[in-house]
């Protein structure tokens, strides 16, 4: 029997996991989560009468519980959550369609507000925060370069990567994080090098996203990156976009993160920070 979402959150999106869409540790890369999270959240406004090419959420908050691979097939259902610290804000979850299994759950926060399914908090206590509890919201572009900030991404924002806002993308914008997750690695003392000497992969496992303001097409932006506190077997990397032309905060990610055995898929310790790169 299917375990599946819980009751009462209807089903937004379905597809499936594509070979060219998993990276290095062999599974689905982090921007596609995102993207299918935030195409659900636009059709599920759309079902309901609300602008589905609107803003991003304020927030989006995304948990990994389990992995999705080249071939798997998957489902998202959405709804509002009706109580609890959350109230108002959308829930999606994200289940293995063959399995019922779940792979994945995000949180939106500050969304538009319409009328949809409503859902208790207790019934999707798993998409709940746990790890990542970051108040601190956007940063000025000048303590970049202070405090551990170093960049670690500069890129234009073409029209490959907007919608038809001429707005970039959830995707594009969490694959600029992922992108530069690697170099932060590489400050915490597991570059690529020693990964790959140990056999090792590196993974997210929840991630609070907060978006300020949209980069757009023709928008020049630069990302800065740093190794925050270490929780037990998990690290805390940040991220923080801002547009060059003015300093404009854009998006930041607060990324738990941690290191995997690649034939087991268990987590393994740490290993020791250096102590050039500690925050």
């Amino acid at each position: 029997m299917h375990a599946g979402p819980p009751a009462g959150l209807l089903e937004t999106q379905c597809a499936t996991a594509n070979a060219w869409q998993c990276d290095y540790n062999h599974h689905l890369n982090f921007q596609f989560y995102c993207r299918e999270f935030d195409q659900a959240a636009r059709l599920l406004a759309l079902r309901f009468g609300a602008d589905p090419d609107g803003p991003l959420p304020v927030t989006r908050h995304v948990r990994f519980h389990a992995e999705l691979l080249a071939g798997d097939i998957y489902r998202v259902a959405s709804a509002r959550l009706v109580d609890g610290p959350h109230a108002g804000s959308v829930v999606h979850w994200m289940s293995h369609a063959g399995t019922g299994k779940l792979v994945a759950t995000a949180l939106d926060g500050g969304g538009p507000a319409f009328d949809c399914p409503q859902v208790p908090e207790a019934s999707v206590a798993a998409a709940l925060p746990r790890s990542v509890d970051v108040a601190e919201g956007a940063l000025a572009f000048a303590r970049m370069g202070h405090d551990g900030w170093l960049p670690t991404t500069r890129c234009w924002i073409t029209m490959d990567r907007c919608s038809a806002r001429g707005e970039l993308t959830e995707q594009h914008l969490t694959a600029i994080f992922g992108d530069a997750a690697g170099h932060v690695w590489e400050r915490a003392g597991a570059g690529v090098v020693w990964v790959r000497e140990n056999g090792l992969g590196r993974i997210a496992v929840e991630a609070k996203i907060t978006h300020f303001a949209p980069a757009r097409a023709g928008d020049a932006v630069v990302l800065h990156s740093r190794v925050g506190p270490r929780q037990g077997r998990s690290v805390l990397l940040q991220h923080h976009l801002h547009r060059l032309a003015d300093g404009a905060p854009i998006a930041r990610a607060d990324v738990t993160a941690l290191l995997i055995d690649m034939k087991t898929r268990k987590t393994v310790p740490l290993p020791d920070f250096r102590a050039e790169h500690a925050p």
